[in-house]
């Protein structure tokens, strides 16, 4: 009998090694300050996606999740409605970032809304524990930082901006990268084998949008679907994981190869080592996370803050200010954060003449910012064309200050500014839970906070997170 051909075994794969990690990491392999962070993620989180119930980016995914309907899985986040998992999985991508409050994740940024919703309610249909859940959310946010990490954009996504010469470069073109972590998260919670959720991950990589980052910023008037739906990357990931659970293959080398994700992606290359090396060992997402403290683009939040040290400290009145010069980052060049036309709650996250507006009418932080009674009321577009935005590109930036505010009284000029750093790195967990209570205040009455509050802080204990839902 002719002897049998060897067997040949292939090397581990990138895509197979993020599987096996997800299909191996255990609560107790999370480092301390990992699990606590990750709690005040998802907190802020999901503080967010209550108060995004007050938009109508927020109020239409409801709606569209109550009409998918199915099988009663997964809580619509913030209401008493259960769904399918896909379903709720779309609603709570779009809620979590309806209001452009949740934290950002350097790199990819806008990370948690692609990542947290699908684990969310997978994690909910599956009836798992406070820890298991800690770890898929600490996982989906890992695995999507070291894929963001490894992927070199060069110059083929470098953004034009207006009266500039040279190209701005941008974190990520898009969102689409972010599948992976999210299968990571859910197939881990479905119970899905490495093998199934590298299946998955290939599954996922060719749904994966095209990056539409720069298209978004450049168009006025603005969209919902922003610079991706959250909510449709979610329900993709549901999509991949429960197919892949029943049989459905997709491509298991998904990353690797000259034709890979990141050359599908519009990239010019990647480094595979930036997502394997110490895997497990090292974290990253816990230490690059930051919690924004005003629900706009993330661009404006130093310059913000020190508006409001400004007009805080000096008792300033909006009549009594005769013009606001602000210097941001390059992002404040382009139209979208230029435009004093706020025609819908988008626009209001992203046009830095209307923060400004908003900060110096003394309109309480979150919600309320991005409601039409706000955003239509003549005093605020009044005060807008008293704000003059300037970038970090202008030839003289390094002579102004961060914000200069110049007042009129009388005859009497008067001007006060502000330079530097503002914000600390991180969020105070007394801070969070008061951003917690402001976003959910006209959804959930004291008690029910204070009772999600608790759920959060003490989410080890939770033998469901179901309980957390309700």
């Amino acid at each position: 009998m002719p002897s049998k051909p060897p067997v040949r075994i292939k090397p581990m794969t990138i895509t197979g090694e993020i599987a096996r990690f997800a299909s191996e990491l255990k609560y107790e392999d999370l480092p301390p300050e990992v699990v606590n962070e990750t709690k005040r993620l998802i907190l802020d989180s999901l503080g967010c996606a209550v108060g995004g119930l007050r938009t109508e980016k927020g109020a239409i995914a409801v709606r569209l999740a109550r009409r998918l309907g199915g099988p009663s899985e997964a809580t619509i986040v913030g209401t008493r409605d259960k769904v399918s998992t896909a379903a709720a999985s779309f609603a709570a991508g779009e809620l979590i970032n309806a209001l452009d409050y949740e934290a950002l994740l350097s790199p990819p940024d806008h990370a948690t809304p692609y990542v947290m919703a699908a684990p969310l309610a997978i994690g909910e249909m599956k009836k798992v524990s406070g820890k298991e859940f800690i770890v898929a959310v600490a996982l989906a946010h890992e695995v999507a930082t070291r894929i963001g990490a490894s992927l070199i954009f060069g110059d083929r996504f470098g953004v034009k901006i207006p009266e500039h010469e040279g190209l701005m470069s941008i974190p990520t073109p898009g969102y689409g990268l972010c599948a992976f972590g999210g299968v990571a998260g859910a197939g881990r919670l479905l119970g899905l084998s490495a093998d199934k959720i590298a299946h998955a991950m290939g599954i996922a990589g060719y749904m994966a949008p095209v990056p539409m980052l720069a298209k978004f910023a450049f168009t006025l008037p603005s969209s919902m679907s922003k610079y991706l739906s959250a909510g449709f990357l979610s329900q993709a990931e549901v999509t991949a994981v429960l197919l892949a659970e029943m049989g459905y293959t997709g491509d298991r080398e998904v990353l690797e190869g000259e034709y890979g994700f990141w050359r599908a992606f519009g990239c010019n290359g990647w480094i595979p080592e930036s997502i394997t090396e110490g895997l497990g060992k090292r974290w990253y997402s816990p230490y690059r996370i930051f919690y924004k403290t005003f629900p706009c683009c993330g661009a404006m939040q130093n310059a913000l803050a020190l508006f409001q040290t400004i007009i805080t400290d000096n008792g300033l009145q909006p009549d009594e200010i005769e013009e606001v010069r602000a210097q941001l980052n390059p992002l404040a060049a382009l139209p979208l954060w230029q435009t004093t036309q706020i025609e819908t709650h988008i626009e209001a996250q992203f046009s830095v003449p209307y923060v400004f507006a908003v900060m110096a009418h003394g309109i309480e932080i979150g919600p309320s910012w991005q409601a039409q009674e706000t955003f239509s009321d003549p005093k605020i577009a009044e005060f807008m064309r008293k704000v003059k935005v300037f970038t970090h590109m202008d030839g003289d930036a390094r002579e102004r200050p961060d914000v200069e505010v110049l007042l009129h009284r009388g005859a009497r000029r008067k001007v006060h500014s502000r330079s530097g750093l503002a914000l600390r790195d991180k969020m105070t967990d007394a801070e969070l839970i008061e951003k917690f209570k402001r976003n959910a205040r006209t959804i959930l009455d004291e008690e029910r906070t204070n009772r999600a509050i608790n759920c959060v802080q003490r989410m080890e204990d939770l033998s469901d997170i179901s309980q957390l839902l309700q």
